[in-house]
């Protein structure tokens, strides 16, 4: 039996997506759908909710027509058709009247920029809708032509609205975020935000969230990882800045390219300690939201689960004194279950990182309290800090450990038969890496035990918890095997006098294991323990 460390990356779950903001519309202000359109413009009067499609031949003899203001007339119509409520059913309309290339040929003419910026607010309200709508704007080629007119333009209106248009395209799924990173657009998004001074504060925003869209899903092992990793260094300059929902976007698009680099730790992308002392400052801050909280944790979690330098970054910055004191606790679910999870990753480090979180005043009485959390993902986590804690099989963590009650909440769970099977599994892991360090560099197969964590562990009710765990309907074998094992190496006497007293046996066959105690093979290093 092996039981190692384990560093995870938190990603974002279902429960918080539609918080996360995938895709925007850029809605009119006070839009009314029964707005009257017409008397100067040119076009026939009508309600705006009404223009398609009612008015279809209309609206495009003047959007290619050669008069100059007609024209605008007609994309401003459609800007203002688009901007109100249902937008996938009148993206719908507007995309029957087949205009992209007209789209993309208006948004280049240079010489006119408020028909290019009303012609980018067309785009990406169309790209604010159905996967189906992105996918006609990118057949149609309007992805390439927008970062043309972006890095070409000098009109901050009109490069906010284009990347806001391209921010919508980018939340539509990997194989658009992919087309996009690969024509190019990081390097004007990076431009603006590296010199956000000479930009007001609505385009730095925009640019910001358009940049974390550009990495959603984007794993260390994907193709686009590379493509996107020069953002990192930009977007933990904006977290510098006072204003939460920069922050907050940038804290997520950061959490995202960390995200599967604890399976590539030679990526490491956190170079000083500055990044961690102002997230952990950050959620010092009461005046600030969970919506900004909670990818600021996010990130932490994630650079603590990079290489050793990373993770002792995180606790330099005082992570864990913060962790405990207003997350481990905190009602808020999701928090609370990210904040146990910085703790295992810090957990798996190296010696003096998990002396650190063993010695952090109150950390570890949390984590027990969370061992009987009403949420299971919180249990699990909770699981994996005595898991990792322990891993490294040293008999002063694993003192230090046992002056806490995990003992308690270890055998309810083991015990029940609900509980869920990794959490199980992480539960045998922890009593394994106990039970290894209480072995004598002498003790021979057993009988007798030399174990004096084994003699403790049995006292509490140890082993007629394991036999009940052991019978759980839908066990897999895999566990049932760990349990044998266990209880063959630490707990044979233990059994053989439950079998002399006439005791139940719970379904373990004695006899088999008497069998199996001879061909014991011990690594006495600590690690491998058969």
């Amino acid at each position: 039996m092996t039981s190692q460390t384990e560093k995870n990356t938190a990603e974002e779950d279902s429960d918080i997506i539609e918080f996360l903001n995938r895709k925007l519309a850029n809605l009119t202000v006070n839009s009314d759908a029964t707005e009257v359109l017409g008397s100067s413009d040119g076009l026939p009067v009508c309600e705006v909710s009404t223009l398609l499609p009612q008015y279809s031949q209309e609206i495009l003899s003047a959007l290619y027509s050669n008069n100059t203001v007609l024209r605008l007339a007609a994309v401003v119509r459609l800007r203002k058709y688009l901007s109100l409520q249902n937008v996938d059913e009148r993206v719908d309309n507007v995309l029957s009247l087949n205009i992209i290339s007209l789209l993309i040929e208006l948004l280049e003419n240079f010489d006119d920029h408020l028909l290019q910026y009303e012609t980018a607010w067309i785009i990406t309200n169309i790209a604010a809708g159905s996967t189906q709508h992105t996918e006609a704007l990118v057949a149609g080629g309007v992805t390439q032509h927008l970062i043309k007119v972006l890095s070409i333009s000098n009109n901050i209106e009109v490069q906010t609205q284009i990347i806001w248009a391209l921010g919508n395209i980018a939340g539509d799924g990997a194989v658009f975020r992919h087309i996009i990173l690969s024509a190019g657009v990081l390097d004007p998004l990076l431009y603006i935000l590296s010199n956000y001074e000479i930009y007001d504060y609505m385009a730095v925003r925009i640019t910001v969230w358009a940049t974390a869209n550009m990495c959603r899903g984007c794993r260390c092992s994907d193709p686009s990882w590379s493509l996107i990793t020069p953002a990192f260094p930009i977007l933990a300059n904006m977290v510098q800045l006072n204003d939460a929902e920069i922050i907050s976007d940038a804290c997520w698009g950061m959490s995202r390219i960390l995200n599967g680099t604890h399976k590539h730790r030679e990526h490491a992308l956190v170079s000083d300690n500055s990044l961690c002392r102002r997230l952990v400052d950050l959620l010092r801050e009461d005046s600030l939201t969970s919506t900004v909280h909670l990818p600021v944790l996010r990130t932490l979690v994630n650079i603590a689960s990079g290489a050793e330098k990373q993770t002792q970054a995180v606790i330099d910055a005082g992570a864990l004194t913060v962790l405990t004191t207003s997350y481990l606790s905190t009602k808020n679910l999701t928090l609370r279950r990210d904040a146990c999870l910085a703790v295992s990753n810090v957990a798996a480090g190296t010696y003096c990182q998990v002396n650190a979180v063993l010695n952090e005043p109150n950390l570890m009485e949390n984590v027990v309290a969370l061992l009987w959390d009403s949420d299971v993902k919180v249990v699990k986590e909770a699981c994996w800090v005595l898991s990792n804690s322990t891993s490294l099989h040293d008999s002063g963590h694993i003192n230090l450990i046992l002056q806490y009650d995990i003992l308690t909440p270890l055998l309810h769970h083991l015990r029940n038969p609900s509980t869920p099977q990794e959490i199980m599994n992480k539960l045998i892991d922890t009593l394994i890496n106990i039970l290894s360090v209480g072995d004598m560099s002498s003790s021979s197969p057993p009988p007798p035990s030399q174990n004096a964590y084994a003699d403790q562990l049995a006292a509490s009710g140890l082993v007629k918890a394991l036999l009940i765990a052991h019978n759980h309907q839908g066990l897999s074998e895999t566990i049932k095997e760990k349990i044998r094992s266990l209880l063959e190496r630490w707990f044979y006497g233990y059994l053989r006098s439950n079998e002399q007293g006439n005791e139940d046996d719970d379904g373990i066959d004695i006899a088999s294991i008497e069998e199996r105690v001879g061909r014991l093979r011990i690594n006495m290093e600590g690690v491998d323990v058969f």
